[in-house]
C-alpha cells in the first residue's frame, strides 16, 4: 500500500509551470530549463496541486463532446466534473509519492502543457522555496 505521506519523507513540493503550444511543437521545455524560470506558484502539498491543475483543466480545456468507453459508456464532455474527479484521483496518486506531475490539455486552438515539478529545498534556486512566485498571464 502507498504511504499517502511519501512526499513528506521526499522533502519536496512543487513548483508550477504553463506553456501554451501550437500543435505542431515538440515535447516543450526541459525540467532544468523550467527549473531556472521563476514558477507560476509554489505549491506545499498534494491537494494544492491537484487543485492547481483541477483550475487550470476548467479554465482552459476545450469543452468537446466525447464517447466514454467502459461499461457505462454514453458521452462525456473532456474538462467536465466528471473528468476532472477522475484526473484529481489519479494525479493525487502521483503527487502523494512525491514525484512531478505533467499534463497536456487541448484548448480550442493550441495545447496547454503544465508542469507540477517536485523539488526539494537542495533543487531551488535561492529563496524561491521560501515564497510564492508571482502569477504571469498565460498566451
Amino acid at each position: 500500500m502507498q504511504d499517502p505521506d511519501e512526499w513528506q519523507a521526499k522533502g519536496v513540493h512543487w513548483h508550477v509551470f504553463a506553456e501554451p503550444r501550437d500543435g505542431c511543437a515538440g515535447p516543450g521545455s526541459r525540467r532544468r530549463d523550467r527549473l531556472r524560470q521563476t514558477p507560476l506558484a509554489v505549491l506545499r502539498t498534494p491537494e494544492e496541486v491537484t487543485d492547481w491543475i483541477a483550475g487550470m483543466v476548467r479554465e482552459h480545456a476545450d469543452r468537446r463532446h466525447v464517447r466514454l468507453i467502459g461499461p457505462r459508456g454514453g458521452v462525456g464532455q473532456v474538462g467536465d466534473d466528471g473528468h476532472i474527479e477522475h484526473d484529481v484521483h489519479q494525479n493525487l496518486d502521483v503527487v502523494c509519492r512525491g514525484d512531478s506531475l505533467y499534463v497536456d490539455i487541448a484548448r480550442e486552438n493550441d495545447r496547454l502543457q503544465l508542469w507540477a515539478e517536485a523539488v526539494t529545498a537542495d533543487e531551488c534556486p535561492d529563496g524561491t522555496h521560501d515564497q510564492d512566485a508571482a502569477s504571469a498571464q498565460l498566451g
